[in-house]
């Protein structure tokens, strides 16, 4: 058994696949261009062992996108026996799509016959090898670029350390592409002769390359790096030392090298160093506090603050509290929030006091309120509700989210934040017209002020008139104006054609500035807020409070209850039946955005009507209603005959929530069902139906699907069946950004 045979292992299939990948098979060697593209799209997705042999003869395929195909699903299935054919498509294909994927392929086969041929394409457009010349001279794009960057990739998978200098040939190569990027994190897979080479790039003249290698040389677990990156460390440049610093610490943070870097002499290494090293660095923070650069004392101060376990000692309190009483904005804010850590109980009187007056630096007062919830202290939660109706707009956001914080954490409820919070909303009495500071809008600060705009100049009878545009003050109704233009007395008469395109201008609308800071009145931005972070806590009277919003006169307020009733519902399930009976009532008269999210709301809620309420939404014009609607019943599990028309929906969002719903209810009816939705509206559904049926019955669903394939007078649909059938039975989860196993989107 040769090497890359121990490295391959078949994957699991599914039990229908057999059948499928011979149907499948057989398109790929004698169906149109189209049908064989996706039928080794589907081969490959499949993975099964029986494919390969199709997979390899389509590599001689006349049509080079099946070529390429063929060799993308070899890749994916990773199979040896496929290695000779790759390798002479590699030679002697001059496809640079079938190139690439052999390049893949063998590479994860660990074929190390590849070697030589890549190290032959680092260097140069080997002529031993085919190139698509015609593509060159037609789009002036030389395809060996893309090869090359993807033969570095492949010899660092190989660990071809023989290639090295091959590598650094490319790199050094001042007529070809810049390849440091790439190359760099191939040399550090490549054990020591890579290693080698990227220290040696650490005494080029250019900063740049110095700090690639250095990052490079940090992501490596090789030991020979240890003393290259010593000397990244120390170089004289400091964005090659950040570079360094920030790769590392990315992967070992308690490195003790990176210890010498509190010292450095850039502030910006210094403060990045505490930053990302810190917490493991503990009894160098407070020498740091002292820094002759704020942004180092901020983020001393700050990683003070999120140290575990300290005890603040009296000299540590005592800097803490000098910074918090004569440092800039910035050190203030950072030092409060670390004195209420280190010493909670001697620091609430004086963060009070600070969050208490109104006429401070909102970055000050900011930073105490952070520290006096991070005390969670009775005293503290009674100074947050203090400042609910601040007029600075960020206190008294920011005071309400602790509060919503603190009552979820507090296991006794109810509890002073919460109940804070539940008062604020219940509170809606109206404000008047010159009412008191409590309902007034918030005012911008003086810096933000405009002055009024200074009058115009009276001219003739428009005296006092302001222009408002340069067309405006150049059409002023002067003397000298008329006489240039000649204007008529009487005016000038539109003719229809003048008038028509003055109607479409009005229509045009124009562009809008949305305001730094909105303009609302300040009792209603709190409610609103209120009804917005309630949503965190799970309580029935909590969910009862925010039924009660549902009538408010503010339609901000409404909506952010309606909302908070939906996420509460989706923990707190079902909510209380006085809250259904109110969610009911308004749903009666509300808005359509509000409407969606009580439809959500109602789903996790029990009683008489419900049902009835929402399947009236299945009829309703905006298709987002219908949507929340079929959603609903889904999770209620009232899902009946009544979605099936749904499927034909003339929004796909519709078509596709109903098509969850039918396969979470399962049954008989549901597989025949979705196989003809993924026939529907030309195949626009295939592949998400088809892993809506994994779920369900996968034999049955291959069977239907099967017997279209085998249908020569339904060849017109044969490319919704083969994309279907390829999804349906793949034998890998499709991977997401996030690197998670669930499905993505069609």
């Amino acid at each position: 058994m040769n090497r890359q045979e121990r490295q391959y292992r078949a994957p699991d299939i599914q039990p229908a696949s057999d059948e499928v990948c011979q149907v499948l098979s057989g398109i790929l060697g004698n169906g149109v261009d189209v049908h064989r593209c996706l039928a080794a799209q589907a081969l490959g997705r499949i993975g099964a062992p029986a494919a390969v042999q199709p997979l390899v003869a389509a590599l001689l395929d006349e049509d080079e996108d099946v070529r390429a195909d063929a060799a993308a699903a070899l890749s994916d299935l990773g199979d040896p026996r496929a290695g000779r054919q790759l390798l002479e498509n590699l030679i002697g294909d001059p496809c640079t799509e079938v190139k690439l994927a052999a390049i893949d392929a063998l590479a994860k086969q660990q074929d190390i016959r590849i070697v030589p041929w890549l190290r032959r394409m680092v260097i140069a457009r080997d002529e031993e090898i085919a190139w698509d010349e015609d593509e060159f001279y037609a789009s002036g794009w030389d395809d060996w670029l893309d090869v090359q960057v993807k033969a570095v990739s492949a010899l660092a998978a190989l660990n071809a350390g023989e290639a090295v200098p091959d590598i650094v040939a490319a790199i050094r190569d001042e007529d070809a592409q810049d390849m440091t990027e790439t190359a760099f994190k191939a040399l550090a897979q490549m054990g020591r002769p890579g290693i080698d080479a990227l220290g040696g790039f650490l005494g080029e003249e250019s900063a740049r390359v110095r700090r690639r290698a250095a990052a490079a040389l940090a992501g490596s677990d090789a030991d020979e790096a240890a003393e290259y990156l010593t000397r990244a460390f120390a170089d004289p440049d400091a964005a090659v030392r950040l570079g360094a610093l920030r790769a590392q610490a990315a992967r070992q943070p308690a490195d003790d090298r990176l210890a010498a870097l509190f010292g450095d002499p850039d502030a910006i290494v210094r403060a990045d160093t505490v930053r990302l090293c810190g917490r493991y660095h503990p009894d160098r923070l407070q020498d740091l506090l002292d820094d002759a650069e704020e942004s180092v004392q901020v983020a001393a101060l700050t990683a003070l603050a999120r140290l575990p376990d300290i005890n603040a000692d009296d000299r540590l309190t005592a800097t803490l509290r000098e910074k918090f009483s004569v440092g800039s904005a910035a050190v203030a804010a950072a030092a409060a929030e670390a004195l209420a850590i280190t010493a909670p109980q001697a620091a609430i009187s004086d963060l009070t006091a600070v969050l208490e007056d109104r006429n401070g630096s909102t970055e000050i007062r900011l930073g105490a309120l952070r520290g006096l919830a991070a005390t969670g202290d009775a005293e503290a939660v009674e100074a947050l509700v203090g400042v609910i109706d601040d007029t600075a707009r960020a206190i008294r956001l920011e005071a309400m989210s602790a509060l919503a914080r603190l009552a979820g954490l507090d296991d006794d409820w109810p509890n002073a934040a919460g109940s804070a919070l539940l008062s604020i909303l219940t509170d809606d009495d109206q404000p008047e017209a010159g009412a008191g500071d409590k309902h007034q809008s918030a005012p911008a600060p003086p810096s933000e002020q405009k002055p009024e705009p200074a009058p115009s100049a009276e001219v003739g009878d428009g005296a006092g008139a302001y222009p408002t545009s340069t067309l405006q003050a150049i059409l002023a109704d002067t003397p000298e104006v008329e006489a240039a233009l000649s204007l008529p007395d009487q005016g000038i008469e539109l003719t229809p054609a003048d008038m028509e395109r003055l109607a479409i201008a009005r229509r045009i609308k124009g562009k809008k500035r949305m305001p730094v800071r909105p303009t609302v009145v300040l009792h209603d931005d709190i409610r609103r807020f209120a009804a917005r972070v309630l949503g965190d806590l799970n309580h029935a009277d909590v969910a009862q409070g925010l039924a009660l919003a549902l009538t408010a006169r503010d339609n901000d307020v409404r909506l952010a209850a309606a909302d908070s009733l939906a996420r509460i519902g989706q923990r707190l399930n079902p909510l209380p039946a006085a809250t259904a009976q109110a969610l009911l009532t308004a749903d009666a008269t509300a808005g359509q955005d509000e409407k969606r999210l009580l439809i959500r709301a109602l789903s996790a809620c029990e009683g008489d009507g419900i049902d009835d309420r929402l399947r009236a939404y299945l009829d309703d014009d905006d298709p987002y209603l219908r949507s929340e609607a079929i959603r609903a019943l889904g999770k209620r599990r009232r899902v009946g005959p009544e979605i099936e028309p749904l499927l034909g929906d003339s929004d796909p969002t519709v078509r596709l929530s109903a098509a969850e719903a039918i396969a979470e209810a399962g049954g008989d009816k549901a597989v025949k069902l979705l196989v003809d939705f993924a026939f529907a509206f030309e195949g626009f559904h295939s592949r998400r139906a088809a892993r809506l049926l994994r779920g369900l019955n996968t034999a049955q669903a291959n069977a239907h699907f099967v017997d279209v394939l085998r249908d020569p007078d339904r060849t017109r649909t044969w490319s919704v069946a083969i994309e279907a059938t390829g999804e349906l039975n793949r034998s890998q989860p499709v991977q997401t950004l996030e690197g998670t196993n669930s499905e993505r989107p069609d």
